[in-house]
C-alpha cells in the first residue's frame, strides 16, 4: 500500500492485462504488454514528496535489515523496543534479548547480548559484553534530555538539513525540529518517542554506546 503511486494522485496503468477476451480472464503484467504511466489522474491523498521520503525510508529500513542480517525491524515492540536496533561494536552484528533466572523472579534479569558471542555452541566467537536491559533505557533518556540541553545547537544542525536534496532528510529534519522545539527535559523512558528518534544503539563493552539517529546523528554515552 505504501508504494502504490495511486496514493500520490499517479496511475500506473495496464498492471494487468486481458489474457482470454472470451473468459475474460486477467493476469500480472511483466513486460507482455506496454504499461502507461499518468501523472496528476486523481486527487492525491498524500502530496509527492511525502510519497518519496516513504519510499526512501523503506529503502533505509531495507538496507539496514541486510547489513545487520536481521529478518525485519518489526519485531520491535512497546514491550521489547531494542529488538533488531541492538548492535555490536565489535563485530557488527546484531544483540539478541536474553532472560536469566526466568523461573525466580526475585533474580529475574533481561540483558542484551551479541548474536555471534557463542556462534558455535561452547567456544566464544566474539569478546563484546552484554548489557542490561533496563541500561538501555536509560541511555535513551540521558540522550533525549542531551538534546533538549542543547537544544540551540541540534536546532541549528537540522534547519541545515531543510536545505538538502534529499527528500528523507528534509522530512526528518522538519521532524526532529517540531519535535524538540517545545521538548523539556525527561524523567522515564517514552516509547513513541524512542521509535522516532533511534535507528540503533551501537555497544562497546558494556561500557559506551554509540547512540545514531534517524538522521544520522551520533551522540556517544558512557555507562556508569
Amino acid at each position: 500500500m505504501l508504494s502504490n503511486e495511486k496514493y500520490k494522485g499517479d496511475a500506473l496503468l495496464q498492471k494487468t492485462y486481458t489474457v482470454d477476451f472470451l473468459t475474460k480472464k486477467r493476469a500480472v503484467n511483466n513486460g507482455e504488454v506496454p504499461m502507461y504511466y499518468v501523472e496528476e489522474s486523481h486527487p492525491a491523498i498524500i502530496d509527492k514528496e511525502m510519497h518519496t521520503a516513504v519510499q526512501l525510508e523503506m529503502e533505509r529500513r531495507r538496507a539496514f535489515a541486510e547489513k545487520y542480517n536481521i529478518s525485519k525491524l518489526d519485531y520491535a515492540t512497546v514491550d521489547n523496543p531494542f529488538a533488531g536496533r541492538v548492535i555490536c561494536g565489535h563485530c557488527g552484528s546484531a544483540f539478541g534479548r536474553k532472560v536469566w533466572n526466568s523461573t525466580d523472579e526475585r533474580l529475574r534479569r533481561v540483558v542484551w547480548r551479541c548474536n555471534k558471542k557463542y556462534e558455535v555452541k561452547g567456544k566464544k566467537s566474539c569478546e563484546n559484553k552484554h548489557i542490561d536491559d533496563k541500561v538501555l533505557y536509560h541511555v535513551f533518556v540521558n540522550t533525549f534530555n542531551a538534546m533538549v540541553e542543547n537544544k540551540e545547537y541540534f536546532m541549528e544542525k537540522w534547519k541545515e538539513g531543510l536545505k538538502s536534496e534529499n527528500v528523507l532528510v528534509r522530512y526528518r529534519a522538519r521532524q526532529f525540529i517540531e519535535i524538540l522545539k517545545d521538548a523539556e527535559i525527561v524523567e522515564e523512558f517514552d516509547v513513541d518517542m524512542y521509535f522516532r528518534w533511534v535507528e540503533k544503539m551501537t555497544v562497546f563493552d558494556g561500557k559506551k554506546i554509540i547512540v545514531s539517529l534517524l538522521d544520522g546523528t551520533e551522540i556517544e554515552v558512557v555507562v556508569e
